[in-house]
């Protein structure tokens, strides 16, 4: 049917308004073409955004399925999808997400986690669901996950996805999942495998978001 009527359209170059026609048409068949080649690209779910980024790897184990590398959240309803029962149920104090969304500065929260620690399959989540609460673009969470300490054929994957260097002795990591929260490349404290109180009150203690008496340097719980 498109050759038809670039055909009418070559065949009366003299009428009115032909040059229009045709550069109307080059632009629809322009737009269908990006249009084609973006949506194939765009990722549908967690195992589709883990395939176009390199530095994570599933890792079926002893203990079940592990994912390894750089992970994102995106990654998990797909690849693990019982950690979304966890961001489902719990529920944060307000006071404490209120006080988190009113943080200015750059923050960066490095997570090392074992998707196979019953500790992380508990914090992690919950720490998604405080951030979608805060919904504070100055809060940005980076997520590493981890084998255990005593497995080599994890070690082994890491080292080689990229992480020639353990992610544990990188961010001195001894017990998963722990938070690490940094501005400016300074550490300012980190939550070790469950909080001391609740993730959401640790992290404004951390960063001294509305409370008395202003933390100096790491926090007792470090």
């Amino acid at each position: 049917m498109l050759c038809e009527v670039m055909k009418k359209v070559t065949q009366n170059r003299s009428a009115k308004g032909s040059g229009i026609l045709l550069l109307v048409l080059v632009m629809m068949i322009l737009a269908t073409v990006i249009q084609a080649g973006t949506s194939s690209d765009k990722p549908i779910n967690g195992e589709a955004s883990a395939a176009r980024r390199a530095g994570m790897q599933v890792y079926e184990s002893d203990r079940g399925r592990q994912l390894l590398g750089e992970v994102i959240e995106a990654d998990f309803p797909l690849l693990l999808p019982d950690w979304n029962e966890e961001v489902a149920t719990y529920e944060p104090s307000s006071e404490d997400v209120n006080a988190l969304a009113q943080v200015e500065d750059d923050i960066e929260i490095i997570c090392v986690l074992g998707t196979w620690c019953h500790d992380s399959q508990r914090e992690v989540p919950r720490f998604w669901k405080i951030l979608q609460e805060t919904g504070n673009p100055h809060l940005e969470l980076t997520m590493f996950a981890v084998g255990r300490s005593s497995d080599d054929s994890a070690r082994e994957i890491l080292d080689n996805i990229g992480f020639d260097v353990s992610l544990r002795e990188t961010y001195n990591v001894e017990l998963v999942p722990t938070f690490i929260f940094m501005s400016d490349g300074v550490e300012l404290g980190r939550i070790i495998e469950s909080p001391q109180t609740t993730l959401e009150q640790d992290a404004a203690l951390i960063l001294s978001v509305n409370k008395p008496g202003k933390i100096s340097g790491k926090p007792t719980w470090n």
